[in-house]
């Protein structure tokens, strides 16, 4: 593992400034199934922005799609593209599955893209959505030679947050609110304020998807404005005050629908964008907000709705383990119905939407996670342990 990510270190060393004027390419649209030199079974999606001539060289993001889907990868990021002037590339082969093998096959995504097209070595990113925003986020934290992570719907693998991180390289984490990922990336953002990584949280609400690509932008407006603070992008002042404006409609309207937390946390973003002034102006919108009770209601209700959340996953996650050991017949999973239905009656609840939300990522969770543990074994040859999951998975699907 080591030698594949030092090995993206020499190649990055031995391209930079490649200056070789490169063919004509199609720019402003998705081209798909370019074939990778090194391995011809492998293949990935490319986009260049409008503007591309091929001789300057260009911001690229890297795009790991957990099911080896280039064009949905890219898709969410071409408005971003466009206005910020970066190169997409998505792999077609590389999806859930091995980390060994997925690391070969991004090293040599990596050495093939580097090597054809003209590219700004200063300004290299990588993202990726659910088990593609887990290897993003390895090879930002190891190998120092991304300036950003774009992690979406997940965060880093439990043994890559030993890694000593690379603190270069700044990190935005999105997430749906009904994402079963959702508590996960909350507390991952506690961790990298821990490990001194410039890193932001946006929030939307969504399930367990790829962000939209309005808010995909957004993601990127974050970084232009880390991009002009490491001195890798000139400040442009009209691109400033579009974002800042931008935002600041955003924390109004999420203020005055009452989604008083969300509206902090836009507010916030909005200081690291613009002029002590500006920031005097938000700090008081921040602190009259937290000073009211409703705010201080919807953090209490938050922090509630975590605790009875991780209570009652530890208490599934308990019971389809020892039932998992056994892997007994059981013909009328009555423990299981129950459970589902309790959630099921909370996902209708549109009184209560921290609830609702919380019960729509346990079902999630568990089905998921059902599913993936029942794949497992039948790789494995645990035909009895597939056959449970099996059946415990058809009932929740119909029971959901």
């Amino acid at each position: 593992m080591k030698n594949s990510v030092y090995s993206i270190l020499f190649l990055l060393v031995t391209v930079f400034g490649y200056t070789q004027d490169k063919p004509s390419l199609p720019t402003g649209v998705i081209i798909d199934s370019v074939k990778v030199a090194t391995a011809p079974t492998e293949s990935y999606t490319i986009y260049f922005p409008k503007k591309y001539d091929g001789k300057t060289p260009l911001a690229l993001v890297f795009i790991f799609e957990p099911a080896a889907r280039g064009k949905e990868g890219i898709a969410p990021f071409i408005p971003a593209a466009e206005t910020y002037q970066y190169i997409l590339v998505c792999s077609n082969t590389l999806k859930n599955g091995s980390i060994q093998n997925n690391i070969a096959i991004a090293n040599r995504l990596f050495d093939t893209v580097l090597e054809n097209y003209t590219i700004d070595t200063s300004q290299l990113y990588i993202a990726g959505f659910s088990g593609g925003a887990r290897l993003a986020s390895y090879f930002g934290i190891s190998t120092g030679v991304f300036q950003g992570v774009i992690a979406c719907g997940a965060s880093f693998n439990d043994m890559d947050k030993f890694i000593p991180p690379s603190n270069n390289f700044s990190y935005v984490g999105m997430v749906g609110d009904r994402d079963m990922n959702y508590q996960e990336m909350t507390d991952n953002k506690t961790w990298l304020d821990n490990a001194k990584i410039v890193n932001t949280l946006f929030i939307a609400h969504e399930e367990h998807v790829w962000p939209r690509p309005s808010e995909m932008l957004s993601a990127f407006d974050w970084l232009e404005i880390q991009a002009y603070r490491k001195n890798i992008r000139p400040k442009n002042d009209t691109v400033l005050k579009r974002i800042y404006d931008t935002n600041l409609r955003l924390a109004d309207s999420l203020k005055a629908n009452n989604e008083l937390v969300l509206s902090v946390n836009a507010y916030e973003k909005g200081i690291t964008f613009l002029n002590t002034t500006d920031d005097n102006f938000l700090k008081v919108k921040i602190a009259d907000i937290k000073k009211s009770k409703a705010y201080k209601e919807e953090t209490a209700k938050t922090e509630k709705i975590k605790v009875l959340e991780n209570e009652i996953l530890d208490k599934l996650w308990h019971r389809f383990d020892q039932e998992l050991k056994s892997a007994k017949p059981v013909t009328n999973f009555k423990f299981w119905k129950s459970e589902i239905n309790d959630l099921n009656v909370m996902k209708a609840d549109d009184k209560n939407p921290l609830a609702q939300n919380m019960a729509i990522r346990i079902l999630n969770w568990f089905q998921i996670s059902v599913y993936e543990t029942g794949q497992e074994n039948k790789r494995n040859q645990q035909n009895d342990k597939f056959a449970y999951c099996q059946e415990l998975y058809k009932m929740i699907t119909e029971v959901n």
